[in-house]
């Protein structure tokens, strides 16, 4: 298909569409945007050329029919520039739809999967940029190694995340996927969990094959794991305080592998994106330099500050597991130490239909915070509120928005968690900065 010489992303600011739109300025397009409110994102994009609005009015909106609209699933449908781009009849796409025409082109390599998609496609974009192939990815999160969610290469690989909201992955076509987990969530989307296995199956399906973990035994393909699996990470050890493991691809093996984060979880994360390099023909050592030198994803176990026998750490949990996973890493690597985490719940359906497990959850930190719940693209559901979630967790308070930073500053806990998917990450850098100027 022949790409426009301008497009125009609604929901600019999204980690999804940024790196979409960042795509697109490497192209030489002429590059617009909409977003509700400006943030760290729309500033960069604007500084590296875009022009982002806040202004939903449909006049504000590039007024050349020829400027293809991409949208966001959070862009509702009678926004008025959507709507204009409908009636004067221009190309308009949802961004999955997009974002499957460019990954389609060449090898496309996906990672799917309820939990642990960001750091997986991050770490796999690392390995194969770092090994010398060419490369191209589109990431759900800002890699600590490129220091951003898009990586500008030829399409010969293409990375990207393939997102189940929405049923977004069935836009792509993958040369090789793995799927990191098939719990249920989005059941806004899906309704219960049977659905969510079932669109994962047709996604496994239009891949030319397909990696899986343990977990994700619903879904056919090669299982990867801790266990005895062919491909798999044994003899996970801790040495001078980071986690090392043996790589086991087949045939080939690489002793002490260092992990680039902790938990049990990001070993397995590892060794799913070592399936998907190993795939492209990288060998077992080119990918254990990679894995060994991977620093991380901003807001994933995103260590911010550290004094002696304290820390502070920014993650993006949003889901029950990925929270029980969070902690059982922190408890890992600070044994002994008690835990304040401030959470700000995503979405009222999401907390509605998880309460039970929220609670479970976040119980096993020493003292809960919990945030008024974000309701990005929802409206409120009557009787989900973050009052009943505190209402669940013994020791648990509401804590107000304006009032998140105070409250973690003066729990007496030697580690402190910001954990959620809104806009808390809009606590951290005050935090910090508290932590600095007390330090000093």
């Amino acid at each position: 298909m022949t790409m426009p010489r301008a497009i125009d992303f609604l929901g600019i600011g999204g980690i999804g569409m940024s790196a979409l739109a960042r795509w697109a300025l490497a192209q030489g397009m002429t590059v617009s945007g909409y977003d509700k409110t400006p943030s760290p994102l729309t500033d960069a994009l604007s500084a590296e050329g875009a022009r982002v609005r806040f202004d939903d009015r449909a006049e504000a909106a590039p007024s050349d029919p020829a400027t293809w609209v991409i949208y966001t699933p959070a862009i509702p449908a009678q926004h008025p520039q959507l709507r204009q781009a409908l009636e004067r009849g221009q190309t308009v796409m949802k961004r999955a739809a997009f974002l499957g025409l460019l990954a389609n082109e060449g090898t496309c390599l996906a990672v799917a999967g309820t939990h642990g998609k960001t750091t997986t496609s991050c770490l796999l974009t690392w390995i194969v940029y770092q090994s010398g192939r060419p490369v191209q990815a589109f990431l759900g999160g800002i890699s600590s190694n490129l220091q951003s969610n898009f990586l500008a290469g030829p399409a010969e690989i293409t990375v990207v995340e393939a997102d189940e909201f929405d049923r977004s992955f069935l836009h792509l076509h993958p040369a090789a996927a793995v799927i990191t987990s098939t719990d249920a969530d989005h059941l806004d989307i899906y309704g219960d969990a049977g659905h969510v296995a079932e669109a994962f199956g047709l996604f496994a399906g239009q891949c030319d094959r397909v990696y899986r973990s343990a977990s994700a035994s619903g879904v056919p393909g090669v299982e990867y794991g801790l266990e005895q699996q062919a491909y798999r990470a044994e003899n996970v050890r801790v040495e001078n305080g980071k986690q090392h493991f043996t790589l086991v691809l087949g045939e080939e093996r690489v002793d002490h592998v260092q992990a680039g984060l902790p938990g049990m979880h990001n070993i397995e994360n590892a060794v799913a994106a070592a399936c998907l390099a190993h795939h492209v023909g990288l060998s077992a050592e080119e990918i254990a330099q990679g894995i060994s030198s991977f620093t991380g994803v901003r807001r994933r176990f995103d260590v911010r500050w550290t004094a002696p026998g304290q820390a502070y750490i920014d993650d993006y949990a949003h889901h029950p597991t990925e929270i029980t996973r969070l902690l059982d890493a922190v408890h890992s690597l600070y044994p002994g130490q008690s835990v304040a985490l401030l959470f700000q719940p995503h979405l009222f359906s999401r907390t509605r239909d998880f309460m039970p497990e929220f609670a479970q959850a976040l119980g096993q930190a020493d003292r809960v915070g919990i945030l008024p719940i974000y309701p990005a693209r929802e409206a409120s559901i009557p009787g989900i509120t973050s009052e009943v979630l505190v209402s669940q967790i013994p020791g648990a308070v509401l804590v107000p928005a304006s009032e998140g930073v105070n409250w973690l500053a003066a729990q007496p806990e030697a580690i402190k968690l910001t954990v959620g998917a809104g806009d808390i990450d809009r606590l951290v850098e005050p935090f910090v900065e508290h932590l600095q100027h007390r330090a000093v």
